[in-house]
This record gives structure tokens, C-alpha cells and sequence, in this order.
């Protein structure tokens, strides 16, 4: 397994009017050597002001907007802001695909009162693919 930092402590700040926020490219993770994924998602302050915020993981083959697909993604509001760690694993399946790049990017939906924010930091944990060969004696 391997570790890695896809955000690190960051405040995240929009205002009503903003409807998503995506990591900068440069930053994404490039997970192609790479079967499953466990997401380390810590999160000590969220504002919300009446609108619904989600964190999605996404990942796609290349980076092409309209293939990144979500992996998993949590309600901010709901998760709370805690100094403890969530882990979520994400593991290989048909519905949740690992392909090459894996990034962030927050939703905010419905009707916000106010400016919203979020501080939060990202590690992903990365198991590698197992790769079998056959020896030939001679």
C-alpha cells in the first residue's frame, strides 16, 4: 500500500452564487498502478448557511471533464466538522471504477443564505495491483 496527500489542510470558500469548486489540476493523483483506494478525509470546520455542500471523489481514464465519474461522496453538513479522521474505502467495482486520475470536487446545491466554506484535507491510501508471472526453466 501506498500513501498519498490529494489535499492538504485547505479552506474552501464560495459564495451563493457558486455551484462547484474542482481541485486544481495539478494536484490530482495519478492511481493508474493502482487496484483500490482508501479516501482519509478530515474535516474540523464547516458554514452552510441553509444550501447542502458534497465532497466527491472522482476519477477518470484521462483527463477529460466529461469522464470523471464519482467514486464516493459524502454531504458535508451531515458529516460534521470533526478533528477525527473518516475513512471510506472505495474498492474496485463496476459501479466505482478506479481509473488513472482521481481529484476532488465540491457541490453546493439548494438555497444558501450566506458565503460558504469548508477547511479540509485529503490522503488517499492506494493498494497496488498484483501482478503474477510464470517462470519458464530452462
Amino acid at each position: 500500500m501506498r500513501a498519498f496527500v490529494l489535499q492538504d489542510w485547505v479552506t474552501i470558500r464560495g459564495g451563493t452564487a457558486i455551484t462547484q469548486i474542482i481541485q486544481n489540476e495539478a494536484n490530482w493523483a495519478q492511481l493508474d498502478a493502482f487496484q483500490d483506494v482508501f479516501i482519509w478525509f478530515q474535516m474540523p470546520e464547516v458554514t452552510t448557511s441553509g444550501g447542502t455542500l458534497t465532497m466527491n471523489l472522482e476519477t477518470a481514464p484521462i483527463k477529460d471533464e466529461s469522464l470523471f465519474t464519482v467514486m464516493t461522496s459524502a454531504n458535508l453538513a451531515m458529516s460534521g466538522a470533526s478533528q477525527t479522521p473518516v475513512i471510506q474505502p472505495v474498492l474496485y467495482t463496476a459501479a466505482k471504477p478506479l481509473a488513472k486520475w482521481v481529484r476532488w470536487r465540491i457541490s453546493a446545491s439548494g438555497s444558501f443564505s450566506a458565503a460558504w466554506d469548508s477547511t479540509f484535507r485529503l490522503f488517499l491510501v492506494a493498494n497496488q495491483h498484483v501482478v503474477y508471472s510464470v517462470g519458464v526453466q530452462t
